[in-house]
């Protein structure tokens, strides 16, 4: 069951009569879609569904929105109504785990019986099983416990601490060409491992046969790769442990099936059905795994090999015309359907991804995944023109700005609901950014899990710094202070922390001290008996106290764990409540509410899997092994159902659906798509041909040829992407000096240049657009101010009275910058008083009086770096004014830490530009000595009247310092700064 608002919440009823928020009244509504009526079947999906059991392997081809995934239901469903086949024996198949889910739920809500287990599983999950139940039955007596599955990020750790081990001389490290020096601390050496690992774990090498075939192939790379996959293979096998890696787990229930005859007969004759979609998305091992269990078996597949998203995962497409060796037998060989009536694009859409797929090269069959026709009584809803859109803008903000108004414009003037948009982008970065946008403006937003690692979460980074701070107090500084008080957790503003920094300096003076707020804000986070005697400014600083303080008992506890003082950091840092309520009340603060949410259930539910794994693991080994992932992890935890939101997706989260309304943004060249080489630093993919197609018709492959197969491969993932919509489709795409529209732009929109009636081209290549404004109020706000001051549009004027009676914010002229009224009118300087300048800002008075007032008044800006440095040298030149260089260099160690500088590069740098400014200082003194120069004073102050001002009530006077001060004996002085 979910829970769903009776009355949503909107922006336009943001307050009530009392003008605070009102919280909706929730229900509990029933899952959607959990029960669901037989579809009417067109007669190429009704050929399949009728076949009788006993049929053997079937291959279905289709293309996108042919209904496919709908065949293979039904299909499974009437073998267990009608014929009586036991669930349990069915093993229904997807590549991922999201595919594998809507393939259960449909299944699911179609069969009018209840499970005990679901039959929809991922490969991978396949796998486990086998090896699960294989050690269920004693055969795998070389494991000590069960079998476990490892992630990407665990497999990216471990191979990232075999490489850190290298480099601080722990165990024989491999050689690596010299050219790879630079690279091997990089995550993208890492990726690359993690390719070249993934290819030798899918063809069986053991490492001495990787080492063997880089020596031949003259790949030194190799014969490391080789050394280091060893250690990876005894870390990943170490004490029995029964760990398995992504890769690795398919081809462990491979093996185990190969050299266990009795159990693969014994698997064989469980499974009465199988049920296998998306095949193109299957590597090498996949199809292996497949011709062990399913060969001369009922097995339905379903193939679309134009549309690929898992090609970084090793996707074969290629595979599927070898799945009449794979699957048939004598007795049953594979037969072929294939679906063409199109149950989701519409022609103009239809025509536009075939555009694409004829682009891609066809393997042997493939032509029937492309065929796609309509009933002869379809009408179009849409003008053809219409169906497909595409949009070039000035700049990639520019582009953002018309994602957001298109949104709007659809929900505000096409009656379109926002869970009917989905926005796909390539890569996750630009998912983000797309991400933080569309919230800014307002735009609800739903986002697939693990698109970043957990770690980097705004939610979880304050929890596990108080984590780290709970385990090692001593690593509290004042920087750390301020990340925890400003976080999601803190919800300090900067004002809060100033008040917060005066009131500590106040209390320390008051008590007779003398130190900096940087050192009373940490002394009073780990003691809160500190903040108790101050007022509401401390609130939030108290909070945090109490939850460090809570998380360091927790540590010391018996037993503690990542549970224990995850919770009790959680417990007492009092944010449920809070977030609670922000979310309830929708709008851009509940939805990120509702992130926060999520990414903290899934910070304990990786701190459960943790544990569970790792029984005895202290704390300090869980932030250790969390802090240093660096890839996102997939997590079951629970996360906030919303369906009033714009989905932003990658082609791979997007893969499987549907949405009225599609915007494919980003399409740039060297991005969507992006042709650079992969796998070609360690040689991956000529391993592949190597083992393949032999050692001379590798190497006969140029640089050219694999340009060639990744640009079909990105051509397959755009297909996958624009096919996802059912009616609407835009494709955006930004121009500018360094970038460049993609060409697949006009794959899926030929762009037909517009003639005038003499027939010259008036565009002859696409035009850049302007972006229309958001339909937004803040927008709407602006654009009618403009419109009343600068035209004194009478119309405009009554609008933002309209809009200011309904509380828009910017709307009443009383929150206009410029009219509000003086907040004083009397005289800035009291009557008599001198008016006092400085002597290094009489340029800037004579220059701008204004911004000299609003300096003096306290308006400066922050102080910079090169401030900062020159105080430093400033304060030892006053310190001590005739000292020799070492003792100069003696107290710039002293000093340098006060900057706050980081340790780094830059830091070094700026360390030897003070050295050298105090190595001239030192030669001044030097100098000065020669000369016969003595020092009179330092930094001496002096007072001088310039006169009166024009109006004659006040007095100009000249405040400032002289110094250092040097004369000599006859009476004659002079002045200088270093």
């Amino acid at each position: 069951m979910s829970t769903q608002a009776e009355q949503p919440y909107s922006e336009q009823s943001f307050a009530d009569k009392q003008g605070k928020f009102a919280v909706p009244k929730l229900a509990l509504v029933p899952p959607v879609d959990s029960v669901r009526s037989a579809p009417q079947l067109t007669a190429d999906q009704q050929a399949v569904v009728s076949l009788e059991p006993g049929s053997g392997p079937i291959l279905m081809w289709g293309a996108p929105g042919t209904g496919k995934s709908t065949v293979l239901i039904e299909a499974s469903v009437r073998r267990m109504d009608h014929h009586g086949i036991d669930p349990a024996g069915a093993l229904l198949l997807a590549p991922s785990r999201l595919a594998a889910a809507r393939l259960r739920d449909g299944f699911s809500a179609r069969l009018t019986r209840s499970l005990s287990t679901s039959p929809a599983r991922t490969w991978s999950v396949y796998a486990f099983d086998l090896l699960r139940r294989a050690k269920v039955e004693g055969r795998m007596p070389h494991l000590d416990g069960p079998p476990r599955l490892m992630s990407g990020p665990e497999q990216d750790l471990i191979i990232r601490d075999l490489l850190l081990g290298h480099r601080m001389g722990l165990g024989t490290a491999p050689q690596w060409p010299a050219e790879l020096s630079d690279a091997l601390e990089t995550r993208g050496f890492r990726k690359e491992i993690r390719e070249l690992f993934d290819r030798v774990i899918e063809y069986g090498l053991a490492p001495d046969e990787l080492a063997q075939l880089g020596t031949a192939q003259k790949r030194p790379d190799w014969v490391a790769a080789a050394s280091l996959y060893q250690e990876y293979r005894d870390v990943v096998d170490w004490g029995k442990s029964g760990s398995f890696d992504p890769a690795g787990i398919i081809t462990a229930a491979t093996t185990l099936l190969q050299l266990d005859p009795e159990f693969l007969a014994q698997e064989r004759n469980r499974l009465s059905l199988i049920v296998v979609d998306d095949i193109q998305e299957a590597n090498k091992s996949v199809h292996e795994l497949l011709r062990l269990v399913a060969r001369g078996k009922d097995v339905l597949v379903a193939a679309s090999p134009d549309t690929v998203v898992q090609g970084f995962r090793g996707a074969r497409p290629d595979l599927i015309a070898s799945l009449g060796e794979t699957l048939s037998t004598p007795e049953h060989p594979l037969q072929q359907f294939s679906l063409s009536a199109s149950h989701r694009m519409n022609p103009a859409l239809g025509a536009a991804w075939q555009g694409v797929a004829d682009r891609i090269f066809q393997i042997r069959g493939g032509h029937k995944a492309r065929e796609l026709q309509w009933r002869s009584d379809v009408a179009e809803t849409i003008a053809e023109d219409a169906a497909v859109s595409a949009h070039v803008v000035a700049s990639e903000v520019h582009e953002l700005r018309l994602v957001a108004e298109r949104i709007l414009h659809l929900q505000h003037l096409g009656g379109r609901g926002l869970n009917e948009i989905a926005v796909i982008v390539r890569t996750g970065s630009a998912l983000a950014a797309l991400q933080r946008y569309l919230s800014a403006q307002g735009i609800a937003v739903k986002v697939p899990v693990a698109e970043n690692p957990v770690r980097d979460e705004p939610a979880v980074r304050p929890l596990l710094e108080a984590f780290a701070v709970a385990l090692a107090p001593e690593k509290l500084d004042a920087e750390a202070c301020v990340a925890l008080l400003t976080s999601r957790l803190g919800r300090s503003t900067a004002l809060h922390l100033r008040r917060l920094r005066q009131a500590l300096r106040q209390q320390e003076l008051h008590a007779g001290g003398g130190r900096a707020s940087d050192e009373l804000l940490v002394e009073a986070l780990l003691n809160p008996e500190k903040l108790e005697p101050l007022g509401w400014e401390a609130a939030n600083a108290r909070r945090i106290a109490a939850m460090l303080a809570a998380g360091r008992v927790a540590v010391v506890e018996a037993g503690a764990n990542a549970e224990t003082v995850l919770w009790a950091l959680w417990d007492a840092c009092d944010s449920s409540g809070t977030w609670e309520t922000q979310a309830l009340r929708g709008g851009p603060t509940g939805i990120r509410a509702d992130r926060a949410f999520d990414a903290v259930m899934a910070l304990f539910q990786t701190a459960e899997r943790y544990v569970d794994q790792l029984p005895g693991s202290s704390p300090q080994q869980f932030l250790d092994y969390l802090i240093e992932q660096e890839l996102p992890m997939d997590t079951l935890a629970a996360r906030a159902q919303r369906t009033d939101a714009v989905e932003i997706l990658t082609p791979a989260s997007a893969a499987g659906r549907e949405w009225p309304v599609v915007i494919v943004a980003g399409l740039q060249e060297g991005v969507w798509p992006n042709t650079r080489l992969r796998g070609e630093l360690l040689g991956s993919q000529l391993l592949v041909d190597v083992l393949e197609r032999g050692a001379l018709a590798a190497q006969q492959i140029d640089p050219a040829a694999r340009l060639r197969d990744i640009r079909y491969d990105e051509l397959r993932s755009f297909a996958a992407a624009i096919s996802r919509a059912s009616e609407l489709l835009i494709l955006t795409a930004a121009a500018g000096h360094d970038l460049q529209p993609s060409q697949f732009l006009d794959l899926a929109a030929p762009f037909i240049p517009v003639t005038d009636s003499g027939g010259e081209s008036q565009y002859p290549v696409r035009p850049v657009e302007q972006v229309p404004r958001p339909m937004t109020l803040r927008s709407l706000v602006a654009e009618l101010r403009q419109e009343s001051e600068m035209h004194a549009e009478p119309e405009a004027a009554r609008m933002l009275a309209l809009l200011s009676e309904n509380q828009v914010p910017g709307a009443h002229p009383k929150q206009w910058w410029g009219l509000l009224p003086l907040s004083s009118d009397a005289s800035i300087v009291a009557p008599g008083d001198p008016v006092v300048v400085s002597p290094s800002k009489v340029e800037e008075v004579l220059k701008s009086p204004l911004n000299w007032f609003i300096k003096a008044a306290g308006g400066e800006a922050t102080t910079d770096f090169a401030r900062s440095l020159g105080t430093l040298i400033h304060g030892i030149a006053q310190d001590i004014p005739n000292g020799a260089g070492h003792e100069y260099l003696a107290e710039l160690d002293k000093r340098w830490p006060s900057l706050g500088l980081p340790e780094s590069w830059e830091s070094d740098v700026d360390y030897k530009r003070a050295q050298e400014m105090l190595g001239k200082l030192a030669q001044y003194v030097i100098d000065a000595r020669q000369q016969g120069r003595t020092l009179i004073g330092v930094e001496e102050n002096f007072t001088t009247d310039l006169g009166e001002l024009p109006e004659g009530d006040h007095v100009v006077r000249l405040r400032g310092q002289v110094g250092p001060a040097r004369g000599r004996r006859r009476g004659k002085s002079d002045r200088g700064r270093p």
